[in-house]
């Protein structure tokens, strides 16, 4: 290779050359990084528990001085674990912090007759309404610490700060990056479920027909496939730099979101068991790829038409499919509201399950079979982790507000409770307007890399526009989330 391609940074055949044939990293390695996330929720949660008890006429949880914390609760963190620079010391210190935060927190009155009913039970059961789905916020938490990541990296990445052991691997392996895309279409699928859920309406239950779904589907398809192809014209127009086996010549993400909406009433109308649809999709699809000439074909064929060219994108596309199915599949179990404090206390079990069923999925392919795990071609072994991932993720989430929770009055037992007590407002609005938060952070990326070199900056350059980056593609959020808007 000319010896001016290495001398030149600022080349797009450099960045691009930069990102390929990676590696990733450990899974081990992956999960202590990620696990600064539900740290953050763990010290924010007691932190704002402990200042409830502490005054529960008086306490306001939107104000400056929350907002700052939740700033350095939640941003922080990623900043410091992302780049590999204080990971454990990050782990240290949150830990500390949310132990000396539980320890404010009182513990509930005691009950003088242990055989009698639990008062938070029997409000519990009284204020169920059927067929309703109220925010959880376990999953606000879930879905927004993910997209927070997720939009994090894209920009991070362009930077040498961040470690490429956390970029996208070229073929087979695992990095953050790669479990951040499979975890955000998991976690789409989880929330996405709503629109399929029966309703109870004037004494019945009601479902929504298939023409329906499949009208809302591509209602929702459009504007992601609007967006997919405004992405690839503007890259093509600007001469971007792009990796290639990513998804392909001109297939991208917004595709894969795009189509999704339009596929999952079909798997509904097949089979209504998301379980056994996503399994069988990926098994079929595993087996193809392991015991036929696919496999290679997709490795190392020439891209010499628009099927091969996009193989990457096309192909996936069926893993990711199951994936997001899998989402729904947990979602339709978690997701409306339970009737009974018992049965609430329950879908701990239930999530827990999913997370053992699909980690032995995934053993049984990796460690017995020997199948690796493919982002770039959402196979199997990967479609199981990120299920098995994202399930004990969420299942933490869960265990620490059954916990800090458990110390509050009665009637808060399924509501009432102040405004900022559930839920962070950074957390809220990037929850609530995701879709928005991703392509202002999509746009912001392109921007920051047409105008800037990244690799030419150094440390303190490149962590100050990531600052400025981070606050930037959340403030439309911010904003929308202040002033009562909701788009998607």
């Amino acid at each position: 290779m000319d010896s001016a391609f290495f001398s030149d940074p600022t080349s797009k055949e450099f960045k691009e050359w930069r990102v390929s044939n990676l590696d990733g990293s450990s899974m081990t390695e992956i999960h202590i990084v990620i696990s600064t996330m539900v740290l953050s929720y763990w010290c924010w949660k007691c932190k704002t528990a402990a200042e409830f008890h502490r005054s529960p006429a008086g306490f306001v949880g939107r104000g400056w001085s929350h907002f700052i914390f939740e700033c350095v609760v939640f941003l922080a963190p990623m900043f410091f674990v992302l780049t590999d620079s204080y990971v454990y010391q990050t782990i240290s210190v949150l830990a500390a912090a949310s132990i000396y935060f539980r320890w404010k927190v009182p513990d509930a009155p005691r009950r003088h007759d242990k055989w009698a009913p639990d008062p938070r039970a029997e409000e519990f059961s009284r204020s169920y309404v059927p067929g309703k789905v109220t925010p959880k916020s376990y999953l606000s938490i879930y879905r927004a610490e993910m997209m927070l990541l997720t939009c994090f990296c894209i920009l991070a990445v362009d930077f040498n700060v961040f470690p490429l052991k956390f970029a996208k691997v070229e073929t087979f392996g695992t990095s953050i990056m790669d479990l951040g895309v499979g975890s955000f279409v998991f976690s789409a699928g989880v929330v996405g479920v709503k629109a399929f859920l029966p309703r109870y309406v004037d004494g019945k239950i009601k479902t929504t027909s298939l023409s329906h779904q499949l009208k809302a589907g591509l209602w929702t398809a459009f504007p992601l496939l609007v967006l997919g192809v405004a992405r690839l014209v503007l890259t093509e127009s600007v001469d971007y730099q792009k990796h290639v086996s990513e998804y392909g010549t001109h297939w991208n993400f917004f595709f894969t979101l795009g189509f999704l909406p339009i596929f999952v009433p079909l798997g509904l109308y097949v089979y209504s068991d998301l379980r056994v649809t996503s399994t069988v999709l990926l098994v079929v699809y595993q087996a193809m790829f392991s015991l036929t000439p696919l496999g290679d074909w997709l490795e190392n064929a020439e891209r010499t038409d628009l099927v091969s060219a996009n193989r990457e994108g096309i192909f996936s596309f069926v893993g990711y499919l199951a994936m997001f199915l899998m989402g729904m599949s947990l979602g339709r179990e978690i997701l409306s509201d339970a009737p009974t404090f018992k049965e609430r206390r329950m879908r701990l079990v239930s999530v827990l399950g999913v997370w053992i069923t699909a980690c032995i999925s995934y053993l049984l392919l990796d460690f017995v079979l020997g199948v690796q795990p493919s982002r770039r071609f959402a196979n199997a072994p990967y479609c199981f982790w990120v299920a098995s991932f994202n399930s004990a993720m969420i299942w933490l989430y869960m265990v620490i507000e059954e916990d800090v929770d458990s110390k509050l009055p009665p009637k808060m037992a399924r509501a009432g409770r102040p405004s900022g007590y559930d839920v962070p407002a950074i957390v809220e609005a990037v929850n609530i307007n995701s879709l928005t938060t991703f392509l202002v952070a999509n746009l912001l990326t392109g921007s920051v890399n047409m105008l800037v070199e990244t690799l030419l900056c150094g440390s303190f350059a490149a962590y100050s526009i990531l600052a400025g980056y981070t606050l930037l593609f959340m403030l439309p959020a911010l904003l929308m989330f202040r002033s009562g808007i909701r788009l998607r």
